[in-house]
C-alpha cells in the first residue's frame, strides 16, 4: 500500500485510454492500458505494479512485479464506464489503502486539440469555471473528434468521482504555438460565419514532442534550448516536428489531426476536392461515438489510410507481408496482399521522407548557430518498432554522408538491438538517428507540477 499522496495521469484515444499512478516524486506506481474501448468486441484493460510501488510496501513480496493484471468488460462498455473500472482499481485498498480516492491529489489529463488555450487549465468540481471551461473545450472537439470528445467524457467523470481532486488539461497543441505565423496561416479567406477556434496550425502530438525533447537534451547533456532535430512520432496516427533552438518551428498536422501522414485509418493530406468526389453526400452527418460527424470526417478518420488500401492498420502486420523474411513466410499471403502491403510502405516511406527532408533541409540551411543538426528522432509504436523502415528512411539520407565525405550511416546492431533512448546510427555519422521512448504520461504530471507551482 502507498502511503504518499498520488498523482494519476489519463490519456484518452480513439479506442483505449492509457493511465499512470505517479506518486510525489514523479515514479512510476502502476501504469496500464484500456483497448477497444466502444469497438466491436468486448473491452479490456491491463495494468502492472512498477518497483517503485512494491518497494513502497511492506508486503513487496506478495506482488510479482513481471504479473500483468487484465481484466475482461462486456462488449460496448461505455467509455466513462470503462474509466470507473479503472479507477476502483487504481484506487483500491490494496494501491492506496482506506479511502483510496482520497488520496488522487491531481489528474492529468491529456486533451489533444487545445484551441486557443496559452496554457494547462486547472479546474475542480464546484469552481464557478468549470461549466464554462467545459462547454468550450466541447465546442474544440469538433477539430478532434477521435480524441477530444473522450477525453472530455473521462474529465467531466473525475470532477464527479473524485470531487476533491484538480483536474488539469495538458494540451498536445501548446508545443506548437511557437512555429512561426507564415507556417500557420492557409491561404484561405476569413469565413462569413463563427468558428470555435481560428482555421490555423495548431499541430498535435505536443506532449510526445516535448517528453522527446528533454530526454534527447538529456543525452547529449545540453539544455534544450540548443536542441536542434528532427522529430518523426510515428503511430496509428504519426506526424512530424522540426524543433530548432527547442522550439517547435513546423509539424505536418495542422488545424486538426488529419494533415500530414497517413495513418492507420487516416487518409493524411489529400487534394481538398476529393472527397467531394469520393462521398457526394458528405456534409451530412453520423453518428459517431455518441457525437455527430460530417461523412467527410468519418471517412477521411476512420474509413482511410493503411486500412483502406490494404485491410489492416496494423504496420507490422503490412511489414511482415510485404517484406517476408524467408519464403516460408509467404505461404499464407496472397500476391494481392503482397501487393498492397508494398503499396502502403511505399506510399508511407515516400510521405514520410518528404517532410523529414524539408525539415532536415530547414536546420541544415539556416544560419549558425541553428545550423548545427543534433539528429534524426523515431519514436511512437511504429518509430520505435519498425527496424526496416528506420533503415530504409536513413538509406533516404546516406547523401548527404556522402557530400560531407564521411562514412557514417546506420548501424545495423544498433538499430535492431536496445530499449530507452539510443543512436542508431555510426560513429561519425553526419545525420545522427535516435529511437526514443516518449512517456507522455510522465510530462504531463511534470506540466501539472510546473503550473501548480506558478500558484
Amino acid at each position: 500500500m502507498v502511503k504518499q499522496d498520488v498523482q494519476l495521469a489519463v490519456n484518452c484515444g480513439s479506442s483505449s485510454i492509457k493511465f499512470t499512478l505517479f506518486n510525489e516524486d514523479r515514479q512510476v506506481i502502476l501504469s496500464g492500458q484500456a483497448d477497444n474501448v466502444q469497438g466491436d468486441s468486448s473491452a479490456s484493460y491491463s495494468y502492472k505494479y512498477s518497483p517503485a510501488f512494491a518497494q513502497s510496501t511492506s508486503k513487496q513480496d506478495s506482488y510479482d512485479l513481471s504479473e500483468e493484471k487484465k481484466e475482461e468488460l462486456d462488449a460496448k462498455t461505455t467509455y466513462e464506464d470503462v474509466f470507473e473500472e479503472i479507477l476502483k482499481d487504481v484506487t483500491s485498498r490494496d494501491v492506496l489503502g482506506e479511502n483510496g480516492k482520497e488520496r488522487i491529489k491531481l489528474i492529468a489529463h491529456r486533451i489533444v486539440h487545445g484551441g486557443t488555450a496559452d496554457g494547462p487549465i486547472v479546474i475542480k468540481h464546484g469552481d464557478k469555471e468549470e461549466k464554462e471551461v467545459l462547454d468550450r473545450m466541447e465546442e474544440v472537439s469538433s477539430f478532434a473528434p477521435l480524441h477530444n470528445h473522450h477525453a472530455m467524457l473521462i474529465v467531466k467523470t473525475c470532477l464527479h468521482s473524485l470531487p476533491n481532486s484538480l483536474s488539469i488539461l495538458c494540451f498536445d497543441t501548446l508545443f506548437h504555438r511557437s512555429i512561426p505565423q507564415y507556417r500557420r496561416t492557409y491561404a484561405i479567406s476569413t469565413p462569413d460565419h463563427k468558428t470555435p477556434v481560428p482555421l490555423l496550425k495548431y499541430g498535435f502530438h505536443g506532449l510526445s514532442y516535448g517528453s522527446i525533447l528533454r530526454q534527447v537534451a538529456q543525452h547529449l547533456k545540453k539544455p534544450t534550448s540548443d536542441v536542434n532535430i528532427v522529430v518523426a512520432h510515428l503511430g496509428s496516427g504519426g506526424s512530424c516536428c522540426l524543433i530548432q533552438g527547442g522550439e517547435s518551428k513546423d509539424t505536418t498536422m495542422g488545424v486538426t489531426p488529419l494533415e500530414g501522414l497517413p495513418g492507420g485509418t487516416r487518409s493524411g493530406t489529400i487534394d481538398p476536392s476529393l472527397i467531394f468526389h469520393h462521398t457526394p453526400d458528405c456534409s451530412e452527418t453520423v453518428k459517431w461515438s455518441g457525437r455527430d460527424i460530417t461523412k467527410a470526417e468519418y471517412v477521411l478518420n476512420k474509413e482511410s489510410g493503411f486500412k483502406a488500401l490494404c485491410g489492416t492498420n496494423n504496420f507490422g502486420t503490412i511489414t511482415s507481408r510485404a517484406f517476408p523474411a524467408s519464403s516460408d513466410d509467404t505461404k499464407d499471403v496472397s500476391d494481392s496482399d503482397l501487393q498492397s502491403a508494398r503499396l502502403v510502405y511505399s506510399l508511407y516511406l515516400s510521405h514520410l521522407t518528404s517532410y523529414l527532408s524539408s525539415y532536415l533541409n530547414s536546420i541544415l540551411s539556416s544560419k549558425a548557430p541553428l545550423n548545427q543538426l543534433d539528429g534524426i528522432v523515431f519514436s511512437g509504436g511504429i518509430g520505435e518498432k519498425s527496424v526496416k523502415l528506420r533503415q530504409d528512411v536513413l538509406e533516404h539520407f546516406k547523401w548527404i554522408e556522402e557530400l560531407a565525405g564521411t562514412k557514417g550511416g546506420i548501424d545495423e546492431k544498433r538499430n535492431s538491438e536496445g530499449k530507452g533512448i539510443r543512436e542508431i546510427t555510426k560513429e561519425g555519422s553526419k545525420v545522427r538517428a535516435f529511437v526514443v521512448e516518449t512517456d507522455e504520461e510522465e510530462e504531463m504530471i511534470r506540466i501539472c507540477q510546473e503550473e501548480l507551482a506558478k500558484q
